[in-house]
């Protein structure tokens, strides 16, 4: 099995299919970005792919233009822009925006405000964070969420009247929904 770079495709044998979509879905796919799997097989195979959970499957012997054709149409069904007030989130180009101004985001950082983001208005409790951002099901017994949320705040809210990055204490962080948001 080979994992695309960009995380839109990778190629499995049919009778593995199954066990690749797992896998990916397993090591924190993104639910937002489509999954397109290449499969060594015919229909059953390409079923048997969608059927585990990926988006949409082809055979291995598909064209290189049929394949481009179907990752195209995943990405333009794919929910887009995520807009909370001024603040918006381009999940396909991967940008984020504050009152226009861009902000310069690490993958993770950006991977952290797009979860913050999804459950705007709610504390995210800091297990969630290291489940949906880190792929953490225990405790590390370091500060790394807290490390990342200064980082991710600094660049959020500085230069801002108002911050948008609230921290509950020893229970999580919040999201503010500004008043215009919809």
């Amino acid at each position: 099995m080979e994992a695309a770079k960009r995380g839109l495709h990778f190629v499995a044998d049919g009778s593995s299919a199954r066990a690749g979509v797992q896998f990916l879905r397993g090591t924190g796919w993104v639910a937002d970005i489509p999954m397109l799997v290449v499969v060594a097989g015919d229909d059953a195979a390409v079923a048997a792919a969608i059927d585990a959970g990926a988006d949409d499957a082809v055979a291995s012997s598909a064209s290189d233009a049929l394949i481009a054709a179907r990752l195209a149409a995943l990405v333009r069904r794919a929910p887009g822009r995520l807009r909370l007030g001024a603040l918006e989130i381009d999940r396909v180009e991967r940008r984020v925006l504050r009152s226009g101004h861009t902000l310069d985001l690490l993958p993770r950082e950006y991977r952290l405000l797009l979860h913050l983001a999804e459950h705007a208005g709610q504390v995210v409790l800091h297990d969630e964070l290291r489940r949906a951002v880190w792929g953490l099901d225990f405790h590390p017994g370091t500060n790394v969420v807290a490390v990342h949320v200064s980082r991710l705040r600094a660049k959020l809210d500085r230069g801002f009247a108002a911050p948008l990055l609230h921290t509950e204490k020893g229970v999580g962080y919040r999201l503010a929904v500004p008043e215009n948001a919809v």
